[in-house]
């Protein structure tokens, strides 16, 4: 082990990583799965900015979309340094955020302060590179998360909107990025989906918590009861709806309905997504969620090989 990682003084018994790794660990590279919704509509856009009798396009777009998704991993990688920066002393009697690198101590607050402010800066220069209006989208994005993270995170409903919000943000980045109007329903079906996966995770946080719910996090207590669980239904019904009209409405999709093929990898990782829900232990984090579950990682495949042959047999 080097001298610049070894581990920082134990809590409770627990040692926590200091150093580099600490730093990273704050960062939350795991999230950054997120990110990659800035591709969404390049899949989308066959036969708009390129084809298949056509890829020239293609190696500019690519760039310019992983220039943005590079950009968005900064900027979010600033946005919970900001948080924990915020949140650091009430962590600090939470029983396992005290393990955070800044709440623990494992990374300095100056340090994490330098840290955050050369990754947002780092992030807006990559947005605006790319396009202006792609610059404003990466304010805005900051703007909301600092809103969040001073007081709206404690705002019962208007706090689940924000976060789905901010999905919605990256997928019209990548469509602003490539210069490309999706149709409106690709918008639709990423704010229901985003809707029905943070409600989700309030859900499985008020299961989790139990008794304790409001103790952990005052607002999620608002949630407590059957009223998180009319939440989760009415966002799952929502996402399936929405994407099942997307595939049939979109002017850009085939219009002999063929991505209709998709709806069952869809509704599998639905209802799969909902049983984990209900089950797992580690459902308060659903992009790790997602990514441990092998059905659910073979549905995502599934969809996007369904999606892809749809797309591909009917240019």
């Amino acid at each position: 082990m080097s001298t610049t990682d070894k581990p920082h003084t134990p809590i409770d018994g627990q040692a926590v990583a200091a150093g580099p790794t600490a730093l990273l660990k704050a960062l939350r590279p795991q999230q950054w799965i997120k990110n990659t919704l800035v591709f969404l509509p390049f899949m989308f856009a066959i036969d708009q900015v390129w084809s298949l009798d056509n890829l020239d396009p293609v190696p500019e777009l690519m760039i310019k979309l992983l220039i943005v998704f590079a950009g968005f991993c900064a900027l979010s990688g600033a946005v919970y340094l900001f948080n924990d920066l915020s949140d650091r002393k009430a962590d600090k009697s939470h029983p396992v955020k005290k393990l955070r690198p800044i709440a623990s101590g494992a990374v300095s607050v100056p340090a994490a302060a330098v840290v955050m402010a050369a990754l947002a800066g780092a992030g807006l220069a990559a947005t605006f590179l790319v396009d202006l209006v792609l610059g404003g989208i990466g304010l805005l994005y900051l703007a909301i998360n600092v809103a969040y993270s001073m007081g709206v995170k404690r705002i019962v409903l208007v706090d689940i909107m924000v976060v789905a919000g901010g999905y919605v943000i990256r997928a019209v980045a990548g469509a602003v990025a490539i210069d490309v109007s999706p149709s409106p329903w690709l918008y639709a079906t990423t704010a229901a989906a985003a809707l029905f996966i943070v409600v989700g995770r309030r859900y499985a946080e008020v299961r989790l918590a139990g008794d304790d719910a409001s103790g952990q996090r005052s607002v999620l207590g608002k949630y407590a009861g059957p009223f998180i669980s009319q939440l989760l239904t009415i966002t799952a019904t929502a996402a399936w709806l929405s994407y099942t009209l997307y595939t049939v409405e979109a002017e850009n999709l085939p219009q002999n309905n063929t991505m209709l093929l998709t709806i069952p990898f869809v509704s599998f990782g639905l209802f799969r997504y909902l049983y984990l829900l209900n089950t797992s232990k580690e459902a308060e984090a659903p992009e790790q969620l997602i990514m441990r579950d092998a059905p659910l990682v073979l549905s995502i495949i599934g969809w996007i090989v369904a999606a892809v042959l749809v797309l591909i047999l009917n240019a």
